[in-house]
Parts: C-alpha cells; structure tokens; sequence
C-alpha cells in the first residue's frame, strides 16, 4: 500500500472523527430544542454519534463523486442516508428487542424507523456538508502535519475503541438481563404453584435490577420503543397486584 493510499485513508477518518463529534453536537441542540438546553444524546461514553460519521463518509466518497448538482446531492443523500438509518434500526431491533428511535407518530414513516421529515433534514446536511462544511475541513486537513495527524487518530482510536468494547458490553449485559427478566416472568405465568411464581419473580426482579445498572446508553433515546413482548413482562413485574395473566404477550 503505498503513502498516498494510507494517507488519503487518514484523512477520512479524520474526517470520520469531525463528523461523528459534529452531528452529537447538532443532535444534542436539535433533542434538546424544545427543552431550551443541550441534552448529551450519546450512545457511548465519548462525545461522538458514529453513525453520523459513517453517513458524513457516504456522502464525500458516494454521493459527491456520482453528482455535485445540489439537487441530486439532496435526493442521493435523502436515500442513501435513509437505507442506513432504517438498516441501522432494524438491525438494532434484533439484536437489542428495542426500536431504538420511533418515528411512528410522524407523518409518513416506514415502521417508525425512518420519516419524511428526518429523511429531508439529512438532504439538507448532504447539502449543508458537500458545499459548505467539507471544502474548509479538506483545506483544514491538508494545513495539519502528517506526524500531528497519526498522533491525533492515534489517540483518537484507542479512546474511541475502548468505548465500543466497553459500550458494546454494557449493552450486551443489559439485554441478557432483560432476556432474563422476561423469562422469569413467563415462567411466573405458568407456574402453578405459588411458592414457584414467587421465586421466579424473585428472579425477575433481581434481572430488572441489572438491566437499571447497564441502562446508561439508553439515555439519548427518547422516543425509543421495546418489543411489545418485553415491555409487557416490565410491566407484570412493576405491577405485581394481579396474578400475571396466561395470556400475557410472548416475545418473538
């Protein structure tokens, strides 16, 4: 692989890094609009929205090579950033039993995952990105030294991959706890005797106090929606006055 290749490598994740810090900045003032301050709508630990990197990349290597006619740069960017985020949402779903952002009560949305409105604000920003934001940080990047820019991504990498790992752990360890607590109550439901129900919900509590310990990257997501199965059982457990029902909601 020879300089040019690596360095232009470099160059776009550094550009990765500007992105992803500068759209946790944009979406912690737009959340926060209403509210009248910003509100840190970070899934990881560190100031950055990856996701907002990955779409800012999508747009300078994807979209500007293919049109630089603004219009097209809208409508490209409008789908292309689309298909991301409704992939994104739908894998997270899997993985995670929660629609991590609904969209459900906003005009023409496609199973709360993506919406009209969203969907023409990115436009806006492939806009806003290709003709104004991207031409002063690619002048930007060419003026820092070559030494200056290892070292920066160098530091870079091992914060913001010690914050996956870790992230990703703390996610993992609150789904096994909400599979668990689901479970439990399932079990509950069935269960005959009363001294076995009791000892299931037991169980079921103590899952539900895991999943409130590893619940941090859950702060940013307002308008989030767990699968209709888990949230019943959240609700049998944290409304104990009748006897779970039989009929209760099964997760898929």
């Amino acid at each position: 692989m020879n300089h040019e290749i690596v360095l232009q490598l470099m160059y776009a994740y550094f550009y990765f890094m500007l992105y992803a810090f500068g759209g946790w900045v944009v979406q912690g003032f737009y959340v926060g609009f209403k509210q009248h301050k910003f509100l840190n709508t970070g899934f990881y630990h560190g100031p950055y929205v990856p996701i907002f990197g990955v779409g800012c990349l999508l747009i300078i290597y994807v979209i500007d090579p293919l049109s630089m006619n603004p219009i097209w740069v809208f409508i490209n960017t409008f789908v292309i950033t689309s298909v991301l985020e409704y992939i994104t949402s739908w894998y997270l779903q899997k993985k995670y039993h929660r629609l991590w952002w609904d969209y459900s009560e906003k005009p023409f949305n496609i199973h709360g995952r993506v919406c009209l409105l969203n969907s023409t604000l990115y436009g806006i920003a492939g806009i806003a990105v290709t003709f104004f934001a991207q031409p002063w940080i690619h002048d930007l990047v060419l003026k820092i030294p070559f030494a200056w820019l290892l070292g920066i991504e160098a530091v870079y990498s091992v914060v913001f991959w010690s914050d996956v790992i870790i992230t990703t752990m703390e996610m993992h360890a609150h789904v096994h706890a909400l599979e668990d607590l689901h479970k439990y109550i399932q079990n509950a439901i069935k269960a005959e005797n009363e001294k076995i129900r009791t000892e299931y919900l037991d169980k079921a509590k103590q899952s539900f106090e895991r999943m409130e310990q590893t619940k941090r990257h859950l702060r940013g997501f307002i308008s989030q929606k767990l699968d209709e199965g888990y949230q019943h059982s959240i609700h049998t457990l944290l409304n104990p006055k009748k006897k779970p029902s039989s009929n209760a909601h099964s997760a898929k």
